[in-house]
């Protein structure tokens, strides 16, 4: 069984091995370690669940514990239900996003760009696997004012939006879609380098 100290002891680049070795008590362990005051356990354990999803299905069963945490007050728990529902959407044979994914989709709303971020680029992970959701999902994306987003992270957020939408648009053609691209495009917010590079996605 994994200790807390060997959890901390775990290295960003051998994160993978570690994962591939913990069993169900250890998952258990780590679910639960998600809730710690330290952030640097909060974050070897989440690394470690997210890591251990890639390639096994036995962290899908606590997909309940990672939805209530999209309702949460604390952004850092917000970030992680985030992180871990996109990470085990691969598994949901139960599609029980379609119950999360409003909460989920809640999180475009917040005042912290990092969860606003966080849950966007998450959305790459859901995609290939609910193509039934492309609609409601790219409504959503495209409804986002950023206006309301902070001055410093709107571009960020509106390259992290082009970029889902261009995973939707391969497989789905909605006018809206189109609309909201071109429009970025020919706005002022994304550099030409920007543009050059989302322009290069669409073909």
């Amino acid at each position: 069984m994994i200790t807390m100290e060997e959890l901390l002891e775990i290295e960003q680049n051998s994160m993978q091995e570690a994962a591939a070795s913990i069993d169900e008590k250890d998952i258990r362990l780590a679910v639960g370690w998600l809730k710690e005051a330290d952030k640097e356990i909060r974050n070897k354990a989440l690394l470690l669940l997210q890591s251990r999803s890639l390639n096994h299905d036995d962290v899908y069963p606590f997909w309940h514990v990672f939805a209530e945490k999209l309702e949460g007050e604390s952004p850092e728990q917000r970030s992680i239900g985030i992180v871990l529902i996109a990470a085990n959407t691969k598994w949901d044979i139960k599609n029980k996003v379609d119950q999360a994914i409003d909460a989920y989709l809640l999180c475009l709303d917040h005042k912290k760009p990092d969860v606003v971020r966080q849950c966007i680029q998450s959305l790459r992970q859901i995609l290939p696997y609910k193509k039934h959701l492309y609609l409601y999902i790219a409504d959503r994306l495209i409804s986002i004012n950023l206006r309301d987003v902070d001055e410093a992270a709107r571009k960020a957020v509106l390259i992290d939006i082009l970029e889902v939408l261009m995973v939707i648009r391969k497989g789905w053609y909605p006018d809206e879609v189109e609309q909201y691209i071109s429009l970025a495009l020919a706005g002022d917010l994304l550099d030409q380098n920007d543009k050059k590079r989302i322009k290069g996605m669409m073909w």
